[in-house]
């Protein structure tokens, strides 16, 4: 069951959210402003407990509000410890989301099983996914997010992210619960299509530099102009923090 959440701010700027209901396990929380409609539907749909994949207040924003509900939950230890801390964030992303509520409530853990859950950092260290192997569906946070993502966070590791995406393909997914596309079908070839996209990416992105080209012609030649939400972020998010992760590591050896 897909829990779709969006707000005017959000939908001003073509994003919305997903919060999936998967073999009774609740598959992150939402952004801070959705939290009546997500803890009425926590309510009337009682989930056994929730798996929160990674810290990002649309994926975070309501996990103090279920934990004060004594609901049990799952998350990466650095993404508890983040969210304890509650680091700063971007003016763009409170506009949109809002800000994660300080998180002090104690954790009860769950038991997931039959599902899995997946370490798969890349988009962040702390990021998790939820695997239902008897049908062959994982609900995915943001690992996939789309095959060309040109835009990344630069705390962002690409590599990481290639090695998640492949770890997950492995696993020959049918479906993809992607928390912003919402549901993707024929998910191993989109994950190894995303594979393929974003090596030849770093290849091209490193062959560059070390040509010589600077930080900005190599965005401009290989992923194209700044995008709204990269001028919107002050470059936060954009297609110059991708080139500056990727150059950050060091290239991929064949």
């Amino acid at each position: 069951m897909r829990l779709a959440m969006s707000g005017w701010r959000g939908r001003a700027v073509g994003y919305e959210v997903s919060a999936y209901l998967l073999d009774g396990v609740l598959v992150d929380s939402g952004f801070p402003g959705a939290r009546r409609a997500l803890l009425g539907a926590v309510k009337a749909l009682a989930p056994r407990g929730a798996v929160i994949t990674h810290w990002h207040e649309d994926h975070s924003g309501n996990a103090p509000a279920l934990a004060r509900l004594g609901l049990p939950l799952l998350m990466h230890p650095q993404c508890e410890a983040t969210l304890r801390a509650r680091p700063r964030i971007g003016a763009y992303r409170r506009f949109v989301w809002g800000r994660t509520e300080p998180f002090r409530e104690g954790v009860t853990v769950f038991d997931v099983a039959p599902l899995e859950v997946v370490a798969t950092p890349g988009h962040t260290a702390d990021h998790l996914v939820v695997w239902d192997a008897e049908r062959r569906i994982v609900a995915s946070g943001d690992l996939f997010l789309g095959v060309k993502v040109r835009v990344a966070h630069l705390h962002e590791s690409p590599l990481g992210l290639v090695r998640s995406l492949r770890a997950i393909a492995a696993l020959e997914p049918r479906i993809l619960l992607d928390a912003h596309r919402g549901v993707v079908e024929n998910a191993t070839a989109m994950l190894r299509a995303k594979v393929a996209w974003l090596e030849d990416t770093m290849g091209e992105v490193h062959a560059l530099a070390a040509s010589g080209y600077s930080e900005r012609a190599i965005q401009r030649r290989v992923l194209g102009r700044e995008p709204l939400v990269g001028l919107v972020s002050v470059g936060e998010y954009s297609k110059r923090s991708l080139v500056r992760a990727i150059l950050r590591e060091e290239p991929r050896q064949n």
